[in-house]
């Protein structure tokens, strides 16, 4: 009975999110598939307002991506709770907004995202964008679909759907073989690091570490037009996303101006304001540097977050020891143990020091490591947090070193951001980090409490 009513109430926004749209002929712009969703929906929304003065833009600052949630975003409410007095009052107040506001926004930057068949349909009921983008798909959410292959043929409904134009990642198996089913124009662009066939490609990544801040310098070309970029955005992945959010910018601009943007600059310094736990740099104890990588986990974000800051080690900190914490990677399912299994390869020769966090890593990627040689003295493994924190902390005071440290897992009820706060040299820094709400402090506080202190 409680899942009819929730579907009732979920149906019931949508049909209200839905005509709120259409009467304010609102510009949509999408995201969707499994990987760098939100990532890619927070630079195109800062890169946006920073260069358009005469629109408004908005974009949820929370990762509201679901069937509710999309309704709430589009109806700018920031905050939900799942109650009857919530419930009611969030009805009204849409109610109020569709019947009485004014424009809200122009311009709308969406994130779609979907845990089972059929919920790309529901949403799309809702709005079929202007522009949608395709990041990347992984091995998430598996038991509903039951592979990444029919993952892949609900979300490209999304793209399918799409209006007006499209951007496509080169570096995506799901994502290329769009191309030849789609009747609007479309880019691809890249999220790796080679020589690319894709219209969007960067190359010369050059990074600096000055004042305790840590920036990448690049060229990006679109085409035959280039622009050489400084930002604090350090992962590969970043650099498509700035770009794919230029395009996006020089389309809606020459649908106002009739002029392209490219015209105007060479050379751009772009600053960012990401979500928490989407690879944040902090300052930690003892002379380390943390890359915080803590709001979710998959085999491929775990692959290009370790490559990223090989990288970084390679150019900047040559010296340095690289510490990674590994926790586990849910929604994986079926794929649970070849997937954490696959993460060897990843870490086999970047990892002076390696620490594992709760059952697939323990069971799974260590036994994997031992076959392939690994040295197993460099493997610390632990059944819970606060048991892993202690010990981190611990050993960082005792080997005097300097280090890297990536820290890197999934969410629920793994709370490797609680681990990543006591390593963190500046106290202050903890509200930088994910799932610092009250609501996520209470239940983790009674989490620990219970004496599990699992995460």
């Amino acid at each position: 009975m409680k899942k009819k009513i929730f579907n009732f109430y979920c149906k019931l926004l949508a049909f209200l999110a839905k005509n709120y749209l259409k009467k304010h002929k609102v510009f949509v712009i999408w995201v969707n598939w499994s990987v760098g969703k939100t990532t890619a929906r927070m630079i195109i929304y800062q890169t946006l307002s920073k260069f358009i003065n005469n629109k408004k833009i908005y974009t949820s600052s929370k990762n509201f991506n679901w069937e509710l949630w999309l309704s709430l975003s589009i109806f700018k409410i920031e905050e939900f709770e799942p109650s009857f007095f919530c419930s009611i009052k969030t009805f009204f107040q849409t109610i109020i907004k569709l019947l009485f506001s004014r424009q809200p926004y122009d311009i709308i930057i969406l994130e779609y995202g979907i845990d089972r068949p059929l919920e790309m349909e529901f949403l799309l009921e809702i709005i079929k964008p202007n522009i949608g983008v395709f990041t990347a798909i992984d091995s998430v959410h598996s038991l509903q679909f039951g592979s990444p292959n029919e993952i892949a043929k609900e979300e490209k409904k999304m793209i399918e759907n799409t209006v007006e134009f499209a951007f496509l990642n080169v570096d995506d198996v799901y994502a290329m073989s769009l191309i030849k089913n789609l009747e609007i124009d479309y880019l691809t662009y890249q999220t790796e690091w080679y020589d690319s066939t894709g219209d969007i490609s960067f190359e010369n990544e050059k990074f600096s570490y000055e004042e305790n801040k840590l920036l990448v310098n690049f060229d990006l070309r679109i085409k035959e037009k280039n622009i050489n970029v400084t930002s604090n955005l350090i992962w590969k992945a970043h650099y498509g996303y700035i770009w794919v959010s230029l395009a996006i910018l020089d389309i809606i601009n020459y649908r106002e101006w009739k002029q392209s943007i490219f015209e105007k600059f060479e050379d751009i310094f772009l600053d960012y304001k990401l979500q928490a736990g989407r690879l944040s740099v902090f300052d930690g104890v003892d002379g380390s540097i943390i890359f915080d990588s803590t709001y979710n986990s998959s085999p491929l974000s775990v692959k290009k977050i370790l490559n990223t800051v090989h990288n970084i080690k390679k150019d900047l900190f040559s010296d340095r020891d690289l510490r990674i914490i590994l926790w586990d990677m849910r929604e994986l399912w079926d794929l649970t143990e070849s997937d954490h299994r696959k993460v060897a390869g990843y870490v086999y020769s970047l990892a002076d020091k390696l620490f594992l966090v709760w059952e697939s890593m323990n069971n799974y990627l260590k036994d994997e490591l031992e076959k392939i040689w690994f040295d197993m003295s460099l493997i610390y493994s632990f059944d819970d947090s606060i048991a892993l924190w202690n010990f981190v902390k611990q050993e960082l005071k005792r080997d005097k070193r300097k280090k890297l440290i990536i820290a890197k897992g999934s969410q629920n009820t793994i709370f490797l951001e609680e681990a990543v706060k006591i390593l963190l040299k500046n106290p202050e820094d903890s509200d930088k980090l994910t799932r610092q709400s009250s609501w996520w402090k209470n239940k983790k506080k009674a989490w620990f409490h219970k004496g599990v202190g699992n995460s």
